[in-house]
């Protein structure tokens, strides 16, 4: 068996290897072209114009892919050529190359085959589109699609909406896709018909989040084209007919207080309000557009998102109320094999696999002589306790040294949830003043630089950043890569605290992070949160 290493620089061309034919050349331009060369008194001598006739009767790669033409050729080859040939085409022989060549199969558009064409300095040529047949079967990617937990849970939705009163909360864990999921709905209820759905949202940064996802969900599922009204921050009311109005409450509402008709004007018009973080939706100024059109329109579709479906943590009669709202229908997410949908979305990757810890701090001496009545009433912790502890030298050091140590563990994105304005600004100083780079933002952050500080946290790579905050990025904020979170602001609301939470588990599946750590500073004379799993389902008697 032979294996030999040649020079292959001198390759010959197609028209070499022709021209060293002689007479055989005939055989290649065919029996019936050569009698008409004679017929037509034309010199059959020059070889060189032979050869071109040959080429441009049956083409380089034409000539190349017939078995008999092609053993011609390779019967041609001096043996160097012959032997260099079988080498760069993979062909083993034992004695002479030629007869290894000459049986040598050449599969159309193989790798062989252009081995074949490189040698002669054959171009290779284009595949021949009217001769290959589409595949059977293939795959068409959804540009906007759902993954099968959203695509469950839109069915769900639409089903209550259509045949049972009109009016259901979605309850989906925070990360599982619920603006994803209500957005899909919108596009199918567009498509149905021209008219105006009405998005409510309390935030800049829910609202806007809401606008930039549905331009990307309409400029797939859509049939025609819209309006995306945005109604919050600096935008101003406009009439609409037939798309998407973005609007922020506490803007609508200040609108409606001066314009009493706007809304009943545009009521005939709304097919659909979807009411984002819609455990606030009961809260008088925020429901009263809601009733407004409902009242108005009572064939008008009623849809709440949230990931925490009440409004308190052991207030029945509260919750109730909401409940009611919403007609008593809620479209959860039920896996089976799995106790709560949050181990399902964890399994799966769509959220991070979270280790919770607490960082226990006792406040001795801080909270002395304080009136702690609030916990038995079930109140929120008053702004007087709250000053108080922002202001314990103790434990933001406790803080900032978790920070330090979390950032030494590899974490780049860490989030802090402050306990006021001062709290967080006071934590973001002292995390420069030890080389770790921080920025702040709060509800009084201009706008400029609150956009660069969010874009620089969310741009990969570099230095490990901090980013700490008080009230504004509870929701509406997407920054999967964050890996750690430290919750340094005591509340008995498990609406806010699970909110905080769900910055920071985005899992891999939706390019978020394997693993996630939660640091809750716990005040030990104070209540606290940390289980989610146990939040996803707090509410289910009061539905």
């Amino acid at each position: 068996m032979k294996y030999p290493v040649r020079n292959y620089l001198a390759m010959p061309s197609l028209e070499a290897a022709l021209s060293r034919l002689g007479d055989g050349i005939a055989e290649v331009i065919g029996e019936n072209q050569v009698k008409l060369l004679h017929t037509m008194g034309r010199d059959s001598s020059d070889q060189d114009s032979l050869v071109s006739l040959a080429i441009r009767l049956h083409s380089p790669e034409g000539i190349l892919r017939d078995k008999g033409t092609r053993s011609l050729i390779f019967a041609s080859l001096r043996k160097q050529d012959a032997e260099n040939l079988a080498f760069m085409l993979g062909i083993k022989y034992s004695g002479s190359p030629y007869g290894a060549l000459s049986e040598a199969a050449f599969r159309k558009n193989s790798g062989t085959e252009k081995a074949l064409f490189n040698y002669f300095q054959v171009e290779e040529p284009e595949p021949d589109a009217t001769l290959s047949l589409p595949d059977t079967s293939s795959l068409v990617e959804a540009k906007h699609g759902l993954f099968p937990h959203q695509r469950k849970a839109l069915i769900d939705i639409e089903r209550v909406l259509d045949e049972e009163g009109g009016r259901v909360i979605l309850h989906m864990p925070t990360g599982s896709g619920k603006t994803r999921t209500a957005m899909n709905l919108i596009a199918k209820h567009l498509n149905r018909s021209e008219g105006v759905v009405l998005w409510l949202a309390h935030s800049e940064e829910l609202c806007e989040q809401a606008a930039e996802e549905f331009e990307k969900a309409w400029s797939h599922l859509g049939d025609r084209t819209v309006t995306l009204r945005r109604f919050f921050k600096s935008h101003e009311w406009e009439e609409t007919s037939d798309g998407l109005v973005v609007a922020g409450l506490s803007k609508l509402w200040a609108h409606l207080r001066k314009e009493q008709t706007a809304m009943h004007w545009l009521a005939p018009k709304i097919s659909l309000i979807v009411f984002d973080e819609a455990h606030q939706s009961v809260a008088p100024t925020f429901r009263l557009p809601v009733e407004i059109v409902l009242n108005k329109n009572p064939d008008c579709k009623f849809l709440g998102l949230t990931a925490t479906p009440g409004r308190t943590w052991d207030d029945i009669d509260e919750d109730m109320v909401l409940s009611n709202f919403y007609n008593n229908k809620k479209v959860t997410l039920e896996i089976e094999g799995y106790e709560t949908p949050i181990h399902y979305l964890v399994d799966k990757g769509y959220l991070s696999k979270t280790k919770f810890e607490r960082l226990d701090y006792d406040e001795i001496g801080t909270l002395e002589g304080t009136d702690f009545s609030f916990m038995e009433e079930g109140r929120e912790i008053p702004k007087a306790i709250l000053d108080k502890i922002a202001g314990d030298g103790m434990r933001n050091a406790r803080i900032i040294e978790k920070i330090q140590e979390l950032v030494n563990l590899g974490h780049d994105r860490v989030l802090v949830f402050g306990i006021n304005v001062p709290h967080a600004q006071e934590l973001s100083s002292f995390l420069n003043f030890v080389g770790i780079q921080s920025e702040c933002i709060t509800s009084a952050t201009d706008d400029y630089p609150r956009k660069r500080a969010i874009a620089d946290f969310k741009t990969e790579g570099g230095d490990p950043r901090v980013l700490c905050n008080y009230g504004v990025l509870t929701t509406g904020f997407d920054a999967p890569k964050t890996s750690a979170a430290i919750i340094a602001r005591p509340t008995n609301s498990l609406v806010l605290y699970s909110q905080m939470v769900g910055r920071v588990i985005r899992g891999p599946k939706v390019k978020g992070t394997e693993e996630a750590e939660i640091w809750t500073v716990v005040d030990t004379s104070l209540p606290g949160f940390d289980s989610i799993p146990g939040a996803f389902t707090n509410w289910d008697d009061v539905w």
